[in-house]
Parts: C-alpha cells; structure tokens; sequence
C-alpha cells in the first residue's frame, strides 16, 4: 500500500495575492510618509510670489547700483557668545574711510534653506561706526547674515555674507 502526500498550502493564487499586497502596501505607506514630511518641512519656494519677484527685479538692480556709486564698505562678523547667543558686528565706512556715525542698521540671520528660521535685529551704535547687536535662539550651522544699512524704511545699502555658526 502506498499513500501519497499531497504539499499542504503550497504557493496558490490567494496567499501570492497576500504577498504581493503587503509588499506594495509597505511601499506605498512608506513614500506617502516620505512625501508627506518633506512636503511639511520644506515647500521648496523661496518667495510667495516669484511673478512678484521677477517684478521686482529692476528695483533691486537700481539699488545695487546706486550702492556701488557710494562707495561704502560694510565689514560685518558674527561669533557665538557663552550663553549660546550671537554677537553680529558691522564697522561701516564711507568712500573716503570715515565712519558711518548716526545711522540705522538692521541685521537678519537667514537659514538657505528654511526661511522660518530667520532671526532678525536692529544693531545699536556702540562707538562711532561700529554696530552691535545681539540675537538669541540661534541654532548652529550655515547662514547668510544680512545687515541693511537704512534711510527711514528705504533701504540705502545692503551687504550679505555666508557664515558658519558652531
């Protein structure tokens, strides 16, 4: 007498439709998370508008001009403090050398690549020239520092350095 052992649950339509369905459900959920927290972290533009900021473009090169005819010079420098802080200092100068005594200066430290984690600050006289101001909450890594030197709103000159914060 021979008996004869048939495979039990051997690899048939059902359980290959199973397989296949967590596989592609497992990639699927995992590029929806992936897709969705890079959506929330970074949108990808820079301005609200680029139409606008195209616009603007003729502004912004009538500026840039009219700061190379003035002839100013803006030496700025941004260091970590003790308590964590950042210290940005502008010694500005005219055409001929001389200090830039009594005007309003503005500092932004701007993340490339996140505009929500800008900082911003007004820097104060603290000798005839020389610019200090303090911003908090800082976290380390690449910037740009933006000091603008202004005229009531306007903006009469603009100087923009790439720093690395520790």
């Amino acid at each position: 007498m021979t008996t004869s052992v048939s495979p039990s649950g051997g690899l048939k339509g059902r359980k290959v439709f199973v397989i296949l369905a967590c596989f592609f459900g497992t990639v699927a959920s995992a590029d929806t998370f992936l897709l969705t927290s890079a959506v929330r972290t970074w949108s990808g533009t820079e301005a609200t508008s680029p139409y606008k900021a195209g616009q603007l473009y003729n502004r912004e090169r009538a500026l840039a001009l009219s700061q190379d005819a003035r002839g100013w010079r803006l030496s700025l420098k941004a260091e970590r403090e003790p308590d964590g802080a950042v210290r940005v200092t502008a010694d500005a100068r005219d055409a001929g050398g001389a200090p830039l005594s009594g005007r309003a200066l503005a500092a932004v430290l701007e993340r490339p690549t996140d505009q929500r984690a800008d900082r911003k600050a007004p820097l104060v006289e603290a000798a005839a020239g020389f610019y200090v101001a303090v911003i908090g909450d800082v976290a380390p890594g690449q910037w740009d520092l933006v000091v603008d030197v202004l005229d009531g709103s306007d903006r009469e000159f603009r100087r923009r350095a790439r720093i690395v914060l520790r």
